[in-house]
């Protein structure tokens, strides 16, 4: 409605507005009903989840924000208790993201005129909003992270947003649950009559496993919302949206950080999804590994390049047909400067009692031994060179997750959805580097040596080993 009104003239705009009232024209400005584009209003009906995938700047933080609020709103007319839950990635995520900024529901409760209850540093917010009779009717936010799985467990809520679900690293916890998994079975506080506990999703999309499920329905009654940033084009900067377009339209990226579709691979990509998938286990399955190792494709530059921290073991026994397989445990990639990711490098070492740590020393030379070695020299740091091409090298361990070929023989321990992602979408004609999927592929390569030689003989020499 806002939009309509802004194409009016002049003299149709004092019309309009002329012939309200200083309350009704202030409800007017605070309404979300008012501001919204249709599809960023809720669903009618007693749905489960509302599934907003979207490309970026389409409006999802907003659209998420005022759909909590409306829910606290109507909580407190009912006047029955509401508790609300928050998912993110991690605390800075949700107070960045969900809460703060002027897409956030701090932001959205001051607009309304409600109360924010609880100082903006914490992660303890309520919000209070006055009712007909005078009383206040407080809503009571949780905040859970997927960095902590059972954060949400035994809770009854009655709301939740989950926020940039699909770029979740899920950890588990001891029976395999995410923090999705155990959100979604506490989703089941008693509602006002009317009313039913109901979840947001708001996320850019990624071929991940939690994301094609609620695509497809698996989680109950869903409604999903799909959305380019072109529809919110007239509250974006034209110069912006002509740069982003200019250089992305038309790419992988643009489909699916733009235009919001689901990419599952690319032409000319090594791996594609469902060969993630079909060779993903759960923690509770991973065998005795007989060695661990830290792949590590380093970034030289104090300008945050990634650089790329994978974790992988080799299995102790071999399977039936007498081949190796390989599980990647963990990724640690970050974006920071050396003396900031040779710390994650040996945390990572720590942590999973690898046996070293497997780094690419072509960039920077004896850099990666030396700021290892800096900050703890008992780190012992085995040194790989690249000879060949990155599709050269990837190519054999790609062949480890193909089943046609051997059966399943690389297993991911969880969903890893920035790493998948190189895996599935980088090619050679691809300007960025695959700093992750390097280090995956230094630190697989390490633990197999045969994988190191040209894909040709190493196909040759598995069909003799058949024989």
């Amino acid at each position: 409605m806002a939009e309509e009104l802004s194409l009016l003239t002049p003299d149709q705009i004092a019309e309009v507005l002329g012939a309200q009232t200083e309350e009704e024209l202030d409800a007017l400005w605070r309404s979300w009903h008012f501001h919204a584009r249709p599809e960023q209003l809720a669903p009618i009906g007693l749905w489960t989840w509302w599934v907003i995938v979207t490309g970026r700047g389409w409006g999802k933080n907003r659209t998420g924000a005022e759909w909590v609020i409306d829910r606290c709103e109507q909580f407190a007319a009912a006047g029955v208790a509401h508790l609300v839950g928050l998912i993110g990635q991690n605390n800075d995520d949700v107070k960045a993201l969900q809460i703060g900024g002027v897409s956030g529901l701090r932001e959205v409760v001051r607009r309304r005129g409600h109360r924010w209850i609880g100082a903006d540093s914490t992660l303890e917010p309520k919000v209070g909003i006055m009712r007909d009779d005078g009383t206040e009717h407080v809503s009571v936010f949780e905040v859970h992270t997927a960095v902590e799985p059972e954060g949400p467990r035994g809770r009854n809520f009655h709301t939740l947003w989950c926020d940039e679900l699909a770029a979740y690293k899920h950890k588990v916890d001891a029976v395999g649950n995410t923090v999705f998994t155990n959100a979604e079975l506490a989703l089941r506080g008693q509602c006002p009559d009317g009313m039913v506990p109901q979840g947001v999703v708001t996320t850019t999309p990624k071929p991940v496993p939690v994301i094609r499920d609620l695509l497809a329905g698996k989680h109950g009654t869903t409604h999903v919302t799909r959305g380019s940033m072109l529809d919110n084009r007239t509250n974006l900067p034209m110069a912006f949206l002509t740069s982003v377009l200019g250089k992305y339209e038309g790419t992988r990226l643009a489909a699916q950080e733009i235009h919001g579709e689901v990419v599952d691979s690319v032409e000319g990509a090594l791996w594609d999804m469902d060969l993630i998938q079909n060779g993903r286990r759960s923690i509770d399955q991973l065998p005795a590994l007989s060695r661990i190792v830290v792949g590590v494709d380093p970034s030289g530059s104090d300008n945050r390049d990634e650089c790329g921290i994978v974790v992988v073991g080799l299995q102790a026994d071999r399977d039936a047909r007498g081949l190796q397989h390989v599980w990647v445990l963990d990724d640690l990639s970050v974006a920071n400067r050396p003396e900031v990711w040779s710390l994650v490098v040996i945390e990572a070492y720590r942590k999973w009692q690898a046996d070293c740590v497997v780094a690419e020393v072509n960039f920077g030379a004896a850099m990666v031994v030396d700021v290892i070695a800096l900050q703890d020299r008992t780190v012992p740091v085995e040194e790989v060179r690249a000879s060949r091409g990155k599709r050269v090298r990837a190519e054999p361990v790609a062949m480890l997750y193909d089943r046609a070929r051997d059966g399943h023989r690389a297993h991911h321990v969880g969903v890893f959805p920035q790493l998948e992602e190189q895996m599935c979408f980088w090619t050679p004609l691809d300007p960025a580097s695959p700093d992750r999927m390097d280090a995956l592929v230094w630190g697989v390569s390490f633990l197999i040596p045969e994988l190191a030689i040209p894909p040709a003989d190493y196909a040759k020499g598995l069909a003799e080993q058949r024989i």
